[in-house]
């Protein structure tokens, strides 16, 4: 019996007041990423393979494999479209 919970990779651009941050996020299966940003008891936002840039310039500042966004910093979230979306 496993405990896995299967869940799907989105790539994202997160942008905040400063910074872009691109990277993956990791939704249940079927859901939307309005789905995880309005759960309430969760106030940061977990991001794998991330990409730090300054917004003046877009001068990449740091690599990570893991960081976690406040989620009331967020400005902006934009997908990129899986292989064989477009």
């Amino acid at each position: 019996m496993s405990l896995r919970i299967p869940k799907e990779r989105r790539e994202v651009v997160i942008f905040t007041r400063n910074h872009k941050i691109e990277g993956e996020m990791y939704l249940l299966m079927d859901s939307r990423i309005s789905d995880e940003l309005n759960v309430r008891v969760r106030e940061f936002i977990p991001v794998t393979n991330a990409k730090i840039y300054s917004l003046n310039g877009d001068s990449l500042l740091y690599t990570t494999d893991f960081i976690t966004v406040n989620k009331h910093s967020i400005d902006l979230v934009l997908t990129r479209p899986a292989p064989g979306e477009i």
